[in-house]
């Protein structure tokens, strides 16, 4: 005899504004350098393999079966995973609100974002590709977003029940470097004046900076320059020479083999693959 569920219609949700969904897509379709969503909250579900994201400055070990999460307005950088075998997918959502906490804010801030969801793996790894498919419809969209905010809440309650792990007490040094950069990233900036900032020695900043991040100065700045782009080649339609300016190369040419070597493409192959990837799904932000 089959057991009879009931559910609870009365359930209250967790959220004083609902999650809405803006996006859905593959990781190795769509890897991109150190950037940043003002308007949006990220839900990364690692399929297979492993790799490694720099996450609010902080180098980020995830495997098959975590979630990583992007708060609104956080940097990450995915770029980092180009050339491993990992397979992913994402889902983005904007105004989302839990109680006396910021908009598209999931994890609580100094928190780690990466959530272990082995535990509803399974699920989580039908419902991605749910979305997508919805996503894609005509008439999908109500359905897709649905589907989304079931994987926010699924995720939202591991997170209650997760002992979350705190980051590591931010360096000084680093966290002054790193807010100076995002100020300046399209001007030209030296590692004398980097240095100057925060009175230390080339070689001590260099060593502290890549030991926290990942990356020497240089490197965060030219990977900070490329993210950006990354963001006015997917959400205008501005041109080359346009982006390569804004982002502080006065020579689109040198631009353009700079952004190859990050990120695997040139500037013009990558927006037309978004735009292809992107073609019937739901609409995104600018």
């Amino acid at each position: 005899m089959a057991q009879i569920i009931e559910l609870d219609a009365q359930e209250n949700s967790p959220f004083e504004s609902e999650p809405q969904l803006l996006g859905v897509y593959h990781w190795s379709e769509g890897l991109r350098s150190m950037h940043k969503h003002d308007d949006r909250l990220e839900l990364n579900f690692i399929l297979s393999g492993n790799g490694t994201q720099v996450i609010d400055g902080e180098l980020c070990n995830v495997q098959a079966g975590d979630v990583l999460i992007h708060n609104g307005g956080v940097l990450h950088d995915e770029s980092l995973m180009l050339y491993s075998k990992l397979k992913a997918w994402c889902i983005a959502v904007k105004n989302l609100k839990l109680p006396s906490r910021p908009v598209n804010e999931l994890v609580p801030k100094n928190f780690r974002p990466r959530i272990p969801c082995q535990a509803v793996a399974d699920q989580l790894a039908q419902l991605y590709p749910l979305v997508h498919h919805y996503a894609q419809q005509k008439d999908g969209y109500q359905i897709a977003n649905s589907l989304a905010r079931a994987v926010v809440i699924i995720v939202y309650r591991i997170i209650c029940s997760t002992v979350l792990t705190t980051n590591k007490e931010k360096i000084f040094i680093v966290e002054r470097v790193r807010n100076y950069i995002e100020e300046h990233y399209t001007e030209e900036l030296t590692l004398a004046e980097l240095n100057g900032l925060v009175r230390a020695n080339e070689y001590y900043l260099s060593h502290v900076f890549k030991k926290a991040t990942g990356y020497s100065p240089q490197q965060y700045i030219l990977r900070r320059r490329i993210g950006k782009a990354q963001c006015l080649l997917i959400y205008t339609s501005l041109p080359l020479t346009e982006i390569s300016a804004r982002v502080g190369y006065e020579d689109s040419n040198y631009f353009s083999r700079a952004f190859k070597k990050i990120i695997g493409m040139s500037p013009r192959l990558y927006r037309q693959k978004w735009r292809e990837m992107s073609s019937g799904s739901v609409p995104s932000d600018v």
